[in-house]
């Protein structure tokens, strides 16, 4: 045994002593921030400089600022079980991923229910997703487990966003889709941008491989592909034109109606387009873009209001009753 092999699991243990102690003393000086005070001190180490909060006007700086006053209603668009009625009421049930069930504990009739292969979800923030392509890899124990893990996470206040605070965390059960070679299907983020007396703008972010080594692409609504963030996060090799396109980006500016922004989420496979998530505050306001003029260029591409239609009245009525 050589002296490297042999001191390996003191220095090791060490290491992660002081891990543990350090997060312990971040946590007890974060935890008497205020939301805005955090916000703005973790955009200041991630970028250099203070944001603007008051009067935002990059992208970020306007995605941190609805972190700590967002709109009401993006707490029951952001819950991802009650979501489904939103989509279902304005682009269609067939948009849906067939859903398997909601619960807070899986219980033995749920679980001999559900078909080998699946999708766990948590509805009240992001990361909290289970790939099972095996069920009997995953007994009714180790997914309950999971879920309880998941359930006591307070995503709100881990990730100051107030808009998640309303939300009554819950298990959701969907259909796992994968595609032609078994891999789970790309991610397609449509990000909608609106101003009053203009036409909406969207740019598609393009996640590949999300589940294992994640980059992603961006392009534009007539599918060009355009820089947008910092080099090191992309491919820069462009894709086939999706055959599914234009219905997809239908069923995102629909969906998106209404908002200065939002960025729907959406699966094309070979033969269906299928919803994923309404988001109101991607990557937290903390975007790497290639410039501070990128930046600078989305954040006025919308305007903070809200565009009441037929459809938005009926929406807001609903979720207010």
């Amino acid at each position: 045994m050589t002296e490297v092999t042999a001191t390996y699991p003191h220095s090791r243990s060490q290491g992660r002593g002081r891990s543990r102690l350090f997060h312990a003393l971040r946590h007890a000086v974060t935890s008497r921030l205020s939301d805005r005070q955090y916000v703005a001190m973790v955009y200041r180490r991630e970028f250099g400089y203070w944001p603007n909060l008051k009067a935002p006007r990059t992208f970020n700086e306007k995605i941190c600022r609805r972190r700590i006053d967002p709109d009401p209603i993006f707490t029951p668009l952001s819950d991802k079980v009650l979501a489904r009625d939103y989509v279902r009421s304005i682009v269609g049930e067939q948009y849906l991923i067939p859903c398997h069930g909601v619960c807070k504990q899986l219980n033995n009739e749920l679980y001999h229910a559900l078909p080998e292969q699946f999708v766990m979800k948590a509805n009240h923030g992001s990361g909290f997703n289970l790939l099972v392509r095996d069920k009997h890899d995953y007994p009714l124990h180790m997914l309950n487990a999971l879920g309880a893990q998941w359930l006591a996470n307070d995503f709100a206040a881990s990730s100051r966003e107030r808009h998640y605070r309303g939300i009554d965390p819950q298990l959701m059960f969907e259909k796992l889709l994968l595609d032609e070679r078994g891999r789970a299907p790309k991610d397609y983020k449509f990000y909608c941008f609106r101003k009053p007396g203009e036409a909406p703008r969207v740019f598609i972010e393009v996640d590949h491989d999300r589940f294992e080594h994640l980059a992603f692409d961006y392009y534009t609504s007539d599918w060009q592909l355009v820089d947008i963030v910092e080099e090191q996060f992309t491919t820069g090799v462009p894709l086939p034109r999706p055959a599914r396109l234009n219905e997809a980006l239908n069923v995102a500016l629909k969906l998106s109606e209404g908002f200065g922004f939002a960025r729907v989420d959406l699966y094309l496979t070979e033969h269906r387009v299928y919803f994923g998530e309404i988001t109101f505050t991607p990557t937290g306001g903390l975007k790497h873009f290639r410039s501070h003029e990128q930046d600078l260029a989305w954040g006025q591409l919308f305007e903070e209001c809200r565009y009441q239609t037929p459809a938005l009245v009926e929406r807001d009525r609903q979720y207010a009753s």
